[in-house]
Formats: C-alpha cells, structure tokens, sequence
C-alpha cells in the first residue's frame, strides 16, 4: 500500500484545520498506523494541542537538513513542532520539493501535514509533498474563496503534471446544521465543486476540549461525534 501523505490545507485561519491534522492522527494512529504530524505552522499549534513541547526543534529543523527527533504524543503518534524558524530566509528559498525529498527516508505508515493560514511557500511545500490533501472550509464566505484558491492550485498542479496530490476532498468543519449558513454551504461546494468529494466534521465540543486539555482526540473522548465524523474521513484516505 501507498504511504498517505495528507496535506491538511484551508489558507483562512480559523476553520479548523489543525483541529482536523490532530484529530485524523489520533484516529489513524488508533487504528494501529504509524503516524507523524509534521507542523508547517510559524505557530506550532499541532505540537501544543497534541501535548508536546511545541518549542522543540521540528520541522525547520528537518527543512535544513538536519534530523530532530519527533516527539511522542501517544502510541504511535510523533509530531514535528513547527515555529517561527520557518519563517526564516533559508526556508523561503527552498525549492517546492524540498519536504517531499526531507520526508522520503521517514519511517511512518502515515504523515500529516498541518498546512499554515496564509503563508502560500510553506503550504506549497506541503501540497507537493502530499499525495492526498484535505482542503478545509467552515461556511464564512472567507474561507470558501481560501479553500477555492487551494482547490485552484491543486487543480492546476495536476493538469501540468507537477509533483503533489492526486486526490483530493473538501473538509467541511464546525459544521451546527442548526445555523442557516451551515446549512447551505454543503449545497453551495456541491453546485461549485460537483466533482469534489465533501467530507463533514460537525461543531463538537469534545475536539475543542481534547485540543484544551493537550490530548490526542482518541485519547480524550474516542466515542464524540467528531471522533466519528474523523474516522470517515480516516477511511476516505484509506480506500480512495
């Protein structure tokens, strides 16, 4: 089988996207995988949410060529930090392909990366690296036209023939079908994108708690409706 090397991608922050890295980690690692969560975030949020020291040496480090150690998060789960390295000169100057040729030696059955809002270089990096992305989106018209702009990259990678994802699924998340705007985007990405499949991750507080508590999803609440809405979505990666 194929390593998945899933890009976890949004450009708007806020819609949930390190929610979705860390929560599809805990579950695929649950099911027995191998998984490292490598944070391409200035941020270092995946490190913090999953319990780990943020500020240690992670994925600049790994961009310079040098070999950090990823730190465990639970049992078969290790994550990459991020931080304000990569927003250094030497990382702005890699070639796109870069973490694709950093990442190859790496011994996981599953890596993750958790794609930064807004900074295009490091979130091309994954793009190329990966062979699956998840776009995500919540029902602010922001982050619709952000995951159409991802969308509109990937697109144009493929139709070239570039390096990157071959497939490739929306991530509706903090979806409240109580809330009319939540409502209606689902039939708005299926008129716009009718190709595209449409994966839902429902507003659950258990992922903002597990995220509170520096917990792994599975480790926190494994039975919540975001467990199962990231287990769907663990078996879309797995069967495509």
């Amino acid at each position: 089988m194929i390593q998945p090397r899933i890009a976890v991608a949004a450009r708007k922050g806020g819609v949930g996207k390190t929610t979705v890295a860390c929560g599809l980690a805990s579950v695929l690692a649950n099911l027995g995988k191998r998984v490292l969560v490598v944070d391409l975030d200035p941020q270092s949020n995946a490190g913090y949410l999953l319990g780990t020291d943020p500020t240690a040496p992670g994925t600049a480090e790994l961009l310079s060529g040098n070999s950090p150690t990823p730190l465990e998060a639970g049992l078969g789960l290790y994550v990459l930090p991020g931080g304000p390295d990569l927003t250094g000169h030497n990382i702005q100057a890699l070639d796109p392909e870069d973490l694709a040729d950093a990442v190859a030696p790496l011994d996981y059955d599953v890596l993750i990366f958790d794609c930064p809002p807004g900074v295009e270089y490091l979130e091309r990096l994954a793009l190329v690296a990966a062979n699956v992305a998840l776009v995500c989106t919540d029902a602010h018209p922001l982050a619709v036209m952000g995951a159409g702009r991802v969308l509109s990259e990937l697109k144009l990678r493929q139709q070239k023939g570039r390096k990157g994802a071959s497939r490739w699924a929306l991530v509706l998340s903090k979806i409240d079908l109580r809330r009319s705007m939540d409502q209606a985007l689902d039939k708005q990405l299926a008129l716009t994108y009718p190709s595209i499949e449409r994966l839902i991750v429902h507003q659950d507080s258990a992922l903002a708690w597990a995220g509170a508590e520096r917990m792994p999803l599975m480790q926190y609440e494994p039975t919540s409706k975001g467990a199962k809405d990231l287990q769907a979505i663990a078996h879309w990666v797995s069967n495509g």
